[in-house]
């Protein structure tokens, strides 16, 4: 669900790891593929219940007609919240504090006979059931011009334990200490259904694995992303990938206090290159001695967009990259305290940008993804994002332009993308109930 108007490496994020999570998350070879338990038949079951529960939240999606409403409403005027303020018609609780008005919508979510449906309503469990979602979005006003956006959602994946999550990447990063061909024949014989449904968005085009006088391999991956192969089947999805997608660049680099980079990432020109160095499925700096991966590292961000006539976007975004092991969760918090080099059009240099650095200040801008154990022995899919605002004309403009992409992708295109993600997801349990018959 979308709290402030995505960018457009925000969408293809949301791409790659929603429809991409059954190439990583979800599997990516057939050693990944086992990690997800302590036997064939318990990984099938863990499994098969994570890529159904995202297949369901992408089968034949609904929502009532407040939530639809306000969904739409939030994405306008998301950097303008001053104008959601008073709307009684967007919020199922309204309360006032000192500072202002304290808002929250909560919705709640599951399949519905063949439908998923969204309702907005007040006081909503958290999901027991596979498949289930409760969604919070919170508007606080923090005084003058301020405003923080927190999102809250929990989403039921079924009973794997959270830490089968670094077992199932470290049997991934593991698999890529092979020679190449050897990489590209396992998932190709592994997940035949899995990689054809999402070769109609990305493509492998090389692989290289490069073994280090250590015993470490460097990874090298290239992979295409096109919506050409989208054309037959969702012609406007493969349109808005083509609008948007495609021209964005952008680059995401993870590196220790030290400077040495252990992971990145980088898209441009329709192509998506990843680089890892692993040993045992444990990664490793890129370049320098091998040493343990430290929880914390520094993240990078870069990401541009072209929006109608406009490239926007953020350099040198720099924040903590935390990786979080708990006894009952496993995740990754990104917290982003340091304002980044913004590019915007020429004509907002007449504006006042010190509201640029105001998400930055503070607590700056949080987002959490990862796995926690929930009620009745559900593990729950769980992201969080804070967010701080400061109204202004800049950030009106910038709100503009978002909603720009958000209205050309609401309908038709995000129709089809879920349809997309849910056949992607039913090839993957497919693969995996051939894996555990063999």
């Amino acid at each position: 669900m979308q709290l402030l108007p995505r960018s457009t490496a925000q969408r293809l994020a949301t791409v790659l790891v929603t429809a991409g999570a059954t190439g990583v998350l979800l599997g990516g070879c057939r050693a990944a593929a086992l990690a997800y338990g302590p036997d064939i038949a318990s990984a099938k079951v863990n499994a098969n219940a994570l890529a159904a529960a995202i297949e369901a939240r992408f089968t034949n999606v609904a929502r009532s007609p407040k939530f639809s409403a306000a969904r739409m409403r939030i994405a306008r005027y998301a950097f303008a919240p001053s104008k959601l303020e008073h709307d009684t018609s967007l919020w199922t609780a309204m309360r006032t504090t000192r500072t202002g008005a304290d808002r929250d919508l909560e919705v709640q979510a599951g399949l519905s006979g063949a439908q998923y449906v969204f309702t907005a309503r007040p006081g909503v469990p958290v999901p027991v059931r596979i498949g289930d979602s409760r969604h919070l979005i919170e508007l606080e006003h923090l005084g003058e011009q301020d405003w923080a956006w927190r999102t809250r959602v929990d989403h039921a994946v079924g009973a794997m334990p959270p830490s089968r999550a670094d077992d199932i990447f470290r049997a991934l990063f593991w698999s890529a200490e092979r020679p190449a061909a050897a990489v590209r024949a396992d998932y190709h014989a592994a997940l035949p259904r899995t990689t054809a449904a999402l070769g109609r968005l990305l493509t492998i085009d090389s692989i290289s694995t490069a073994p280090q006088g250590d015993g470490s391999t460097l990874v090298t991956l290239q992979i295409t992303v096109s919506g050409d192969r989208l054309q037959r089947g969702f012609p406007a999805f493969a349109k808005y990938i083509s609008k948007y997608v495609e021209p964005a660049r952008y680059r995401y680099r993870l590196a220790d206090r030290n400077g040495s980079d252990w992971f990145d990432a980088e898209a441009r020109n329709q192509r998506l290159t990843v680089r890892f160095r692993s040993h045992d499925g444990h990664l490793q700096p890129i370049l320098g001695a091998a040493r343990r991966m430290p929880d914390t590292l520094q993240l990078t961000v870069d990401a541009l967009a072209k929006i109608s006539f406009f490239t926007v976007g953020v350099t040198t975004m720099q924040g903590e990259f935390v990786h979080t092991r708990g006894a009952r969760e496993r995740g990754w918090a990104m917290h982003f305290t340091k304002d980044p080099e913004w590019h915007l059009p020429l004509i907002t240099e007449r504006l006042l940008r010190s509201p640029l650095r105001r998400p930055f200040e503070g607590s700056g801008v949080l987002f959490t993804l990862g796995f926690r154990t929930g009620p009745e022995g559900q593990t729950l899919l769980s992201r969080e994002f804070d967010v701080t605002v400061r109204e202004s004309a800049i950030m009106r403009f910038i709100g503009t332009l978002g909603f720009t992409a958000m209205s050309d992708y609401a309908g038709n295109v995000e129709e089809e993308e879920s349809r997309f993600i849910a056949e992607s997801m039913a090839a993957f349990r497919a693969d995996m109930d051939a894996i555990a018959a063999k």
